[in-house]
């Protein structure tokens, strides 16, 4: 049976009724639904104030918005008609909501109702027939309103909706990226060790107490609860230069800089699979390694010249390092060889320091493709100057 198949028959049985006759009654309901994005309820539960913007799916402006991200119309509906909501929102088998495959007459959708009896031209008649794109006659005194200038003496009233939609794609890629998170950090996930991102300071909010389904169908269906993003500006410390005095690559980089990263390289090492995507993949972290290195190296760049006068070390650090340097390090190339050496055997050192017994003893040719791989980077460092 198809996604739709056993939603239909499941709904039906819970209202003691035929597939038939539940499709027919929710579609004659469809009037007390409305499509929206920006949903004046989340305000005040009073507000019957509403707006849809035109969701675009390739979007060709810089800023964020409802319009310009990809989010899914939430619906403006009373709870007692959930229901016919949470049919045109149903995900199909090809991600698509039952609303989409209405809209392009789906010859799938035609069969599946012919199996159950019913006149598919009038139901999906009555069904698209939901409101669509109505734009406000007129505000709410219970809603914010901002005086906006224009031109001289001036102004326009504007009134601020909430962005449902957007506010529920927020937390569901947020979701998306916790269940990343854990995942990354369990063995036996098949994503142990994979790339993933956390966003911290994070307030919950909630739409509805304990009627969420008092709000909006995307409301409800997300328990009520929503995501507001920090608005702080990040406080930044200033921190005192390391200058290695022997050797830059034990002295300067601190290892919790580097201690994901590595896990993240151990997951590509340790597949015993060994293709070319396990492989693009550990050159890709490897390379991230080499951009975090990097930033430090910029930092002791911008000291002053000849910092590294009266330290130990070696001489291709110090022309690496060092802006005294800055012309041999362009005219030479001697140097970069004993570098890249070095910078490679830190790597696998740092790693097989981080994951102890855990980690994979790397060959001989596995330990000259990084070397060969850190002179490239050294070059292209080297070239951007």
């Amino acid at each position: 049976m198809s996604v739709l198949s056993d939603y239909v028959q499941a709904e039906a049985e819970k209202k003691g009724s035929p597939p038939r006759e539940w499709l027919t009654d929710i579609a004659k309901n469809v009037g007390k639904c409305q499509f929206a994005t920006h949903i004046g309820r989340f305000a005040n539960p009073d507000v019957t104030v509403n707006w849809q913007a035109k969701i675009k799916e390739k979007p060709d402006e810089p800023y964020v918005s409802t319009a310009s991200a990809k989010c899914q119309t939430d619906i403006f509906v009373a709870a007692n008609y959930l229901a016919t909501a949470s049919l045109l929102q149903l995900q199909l088998e090809d991600g698509r909501t039952f609303y989409e495959h209405l809209q392009d007459d789906d010859s799938q959708l035609r069969q599946e109702f012919n199996h159950w009896q019913l006149d598919y031209e009038q139901v999906r008649e009555d069904l698209l027939a939901i409101k669509s794109y109505e734009v406000p006659t007129a505000t709410d005194t219970r809603l914010k309103q901002v005086y906006f200038p224009v031109g001289d003496d001036d102004y326009h009233l504007l009134t601020v909706l909430p962005p449902s939609s957007l506010m529920q794609e927020v937390r569901t890629r947020i979701r998306r990226m916790e269940t990343d998170a854990r995942e990354a950090y369990d063995k036996k996930s098949a994503k142990y060790g994979s790339t993933h991102r956390r966003i911290y300071n994070l307030t919950q909010t909630k739409f509805g107490g304990t009627k969420p389904q008092n709000i909006s169908f995307g409301n409800n269906r997300q328990g009520g609860r929503s995501y507001m993003l920090s608005a702080m500006p990040p406080q930044l410390s200033k921190r005192e230069v390391i200058l290695p005095k022997r050797d830059f690559f034990k002295e300067s980089l601190r290892l919790r800089n580097f201690v994901n990263l590595l896990r993240q390289l151990h997951g590509r090492y340790a597949d015993k699979r060994n293709n070319m995507d396990i492989r693009q993949a550990a050159r890709s972290i490897e390379r991230q390694i080499m951009e975090v290195t990097l930033q430090q190296v910029y930092v002791l760049r911008q000291q002053a010249k000849g910092w590294s006068d009266g330290h130990k070390l070696n001489r291709a650090q110090a022309i690496w390092l060092d802006d005294k340097y800055a012309e041999i390090r362009l005219e030479e190339t001697e140097w970069q060889k004993e570098l890249a050496d070095r910078f490679a055997r830190w790597i696998i050192d740092t790693y097989l320091f981080v994951l102890k017994k855990d980690g994979v003893e790397l060959g001989d040719g596995e330990l000259a493709a990084l070397k060969k791989e850190t002179q490239e980077f050294i070059k292209e460092d080297l070239r951007k100057q």
